[in-house]
């Protein structure tokens, strides 16, 4: 099975197609474009001939208090019958071959430590992980409150 990693800068409706099937939420045109309009965003799709296989999203976080800066891994998903085949092991890699060109110090990730299979795949890529105790706060912004600063 040939496996083909590429960066999207545009998707076109038979990709949205393909994509609708794996993502959590239907792909959202404007929202998309939007995404891929930002050099500071990625997109890697997998590919196994003409299907999507899998993709990974990635964000470039340019650091203040450093030269470089550092990617986050946001999303990762393999389709079920193409997984343990290596396919989320050549996403990681595309991202971290893009981080590097961007001139970032690091990728990381977030995940579960119960969620099995992403803890197994972060590890076998030599990812380290944080030491016991580090913990993520989320801030979820309702628009219909006022921020005060």
């Amino acid at each position: 099975m040939e496996v083909q990693i590429r960066r999207m800068k545009e998707v076109s409706p038979a990709i949205v197609s393909q994509l609708d099937e794996i993502l959590d939420e239907p792909w959202e045109v404007a929202q998309g474009e939007k995404f891929l309009a930002n050099p500071d965003n990625a997109l890697f799709l997998a590919f196994v001939g003409e299907r999507v296989a899998g993709f990974l999203t990635g964000y470039r976080l340019q650091r203040l208090d450093k030269n470089r800066a550092e990617v986050l891994l946001y999303e990762i998903e393999v389709r079920e019958e193409f997984r343990r085949q290596g396919i989320g092991k050549k996403l990681i890699g595309a991202l971290n071959a893009w981080a590097a060109e961007t001139g970032a110090f690091q990728t990381w990730v977030l995940t579960y430590s119960d969620n099995t299979a992403a803890m197994a795949l972060y590890k076998s890529m030599d990812g380290e992980e944080d030491p016991p105790g580090t913990r993520m706060f989320t801030y979820y912004i309702d628009d219909t409150k006022g921020l005060e600063i």
